[in-house]
């Protein structure tokens, strides 16, 4: 689950390739895995798991 929506094909990726999958902007998102905030730092060890769940949270600048 990602966001709340059902996401097929992710199982075994790493935060970081899902990410670049969906060309999401690495510096600017968060990323929370079954409720826990996941460093930048693990993105790239940090793996998805069957019944994981995802929400993610990207900043956008403006005045």
């Amino acid at each position: 689950m990602v966001n709340g929506e059902q996401e097929s094909g992710v199982i075994g990726q790493t935060i970081t390739e899902f990410l670049k999958q969906r060309n999401a902007p690495i510096e600017n998102i968060v990323v929370e895995q079954n409720g826990k905030i996941v460093h930048r730092s693990e993105f790239d060890t940090t793996k998805i798991g069957e019944n994981d769940k995802l929400e993610l949270i990207s900043f956008v600048g403006g005045g």
